[in-house]
């Protein structure tokens, strides 16, 4: 979910993969200057990136709440063998609705089961067959959702740029001073590069870290992108739940405007999403397999009612977040002043917006968007390493 500010400061969604065309995010001079020199490969001499090193990625433990209420013990006619709710322990400062998620078990599966399985769940994963491995629902994900589920992000602190408050003032920042770059992970960005992941997009890269990504809902209401599934009131069940294929999308709102969280649907009545942006004092709530259910108590809790929730479904390729995003000429005044003084950015830019009170957009912002590869481990799952 998106976060609003209460204070004057910026606000914050082994083997290789099968080889596709890149996507900007994971090409850009800077991606790649930032891995080489923050790996001691960049040239001798020279300057590191201003936006520091890549984000780190933690495994929190979990502990066992008990049974988790599926809409039906069968996926795709396989008999879920056992499915449990899991209790992240461990974080900081989130609501510990945003930090539960699911354990699904199948079991052992014939050949059929296996293939009817890999198929409810868009056919992505490049999990093999073998009629001796115990299967759970993780393993019918594409990749880059393997990686993430159940893990969490710590991208550190903004990082100010010294010398840059007339370019903040050029941006609509008047007297707020130097620039300040946050990189935040949020729902709406996660959301958008998973269904990316559903089209084949993102190979052996991933990209992340979207700050509030505001300029999603515009995209959602874009009748050339995307086409609406269904559409149920707040506080009603979705009939449409149904309809719903892998890699379409969830946005949940509050009033006819109000875009309050995404999630995407992954399959067998279930759903990946990021629960909301890391804020600055680093409220931590990793990735997350969920149902309907879980996804809808955190959102109901910080709303204080349910919200309204649309299907909704890409009618074409979706753009890389970073061209979905962009930052217009904001970005490329920063490369120019960077490169006079001998330095890069690091990382790709996005726009953020800071969000009073009221929901008024108090002010713009960059939000830096981290690049990581996903391998394939050998158990035939994505791996961040």
């Amino acid at each position: 979910m998106p976060r609003v500010t209460r204070r004057p400061a910026p606000v914050a969604g082994a083997a290789t993969a099968p080889k596709r065309p890149s996507t900007t995010a994971t090409t850009s001079p800077e991606a790649r200057t930032a891995a080489a020199a923050w790996s001691g490969r960049g040239p001798r001499g020279a300057k590191l990136p201003l936006l520091g090193p890549p984000a780190s990625f933690q495994t929190p433990q979990t502990t066992l709440i008990g049974p988790a209420k599926l809409a039906s013990r069968a996926i795709a006619s396989v008999n879920v063998k056992q499915a449990n709710e899991l209790q992240f322990q461990g974080l900081t400062g989130a609501n510990p609705l945003m930090t539960k998620t699911l354990d699904v078990q199948f079991g052992r599966l014939s050949q059929p089961q296996f293939e009817a399985l890999k198929t409810e769940f868009g056919g992505a994963s490049q999990v093999k067959f073998d009629p001796n491995r115990e299967y759970v629902a993780i393993d019918f994900l594409p990749p880059s959702l393997q990686a993430l589920v159940n893990r969490d992000i710590d991208a550190g602190p903004a990082k100010s740029i010294k010398g840059t408050s007339r370019l903040n003032d050029a941006m609509g920042n008047e007297g707020r001073g130097d620039l300040e770059i946050h990189s935040a992970p949020n729902c709406h960005g996660t959301a958008w590069e998973m269904m990316r992941a559903y089209q084949g997009q993102p190979s052996a890269h991933v990209s992340l870290l979207y700050g509030d990504a505001q300029l999603v809902g515009p995209h959602y209401e874009d009748p050339a992108m995307f086409t609406t599934v269904g559409a149920a009131e707040s506080g009603k069940t979705p009939a449409f739940l149904k309809d719903l294929k892998p890699g379409d999308v969830l946005a949940f709102k509050r009033g006819d405007s109000e875009l309050l969280h995404s999630a995407v649907y992954v399959g067998g009545g279930l759903f990946f999403e990021k629960p909301n942006t890391e804020s600055d004092a680093y409220e931590e709530s990793p990735y997350r397999l969920v149902t309907l259910e879980q996804a809808l108590a955190p959102i109901t809790d910080y709303a204080g009612e349910p919200p309204s929730i649309v299907g909704l479904r890409p009618k074409g390729v979706l753009p890389p977040g970073i061209e979905a995003f962009s930052t217009g000429d904001d970005a490329q005044k920063l490369e120019a002043w960077a490169a006079k003084k001998g330095q890069t950015i690091g990382k790709p830019l996005v726009r953020e917006f800071e969000v009073g009170m009221g929901g008024g957009i108090r002010g713009l912002h960059f939000n830096a968007v981290e690049t990581a590869r996903v391998d394939i481990g050998a158990d035939g799952r994505g791996v961040i390493r």
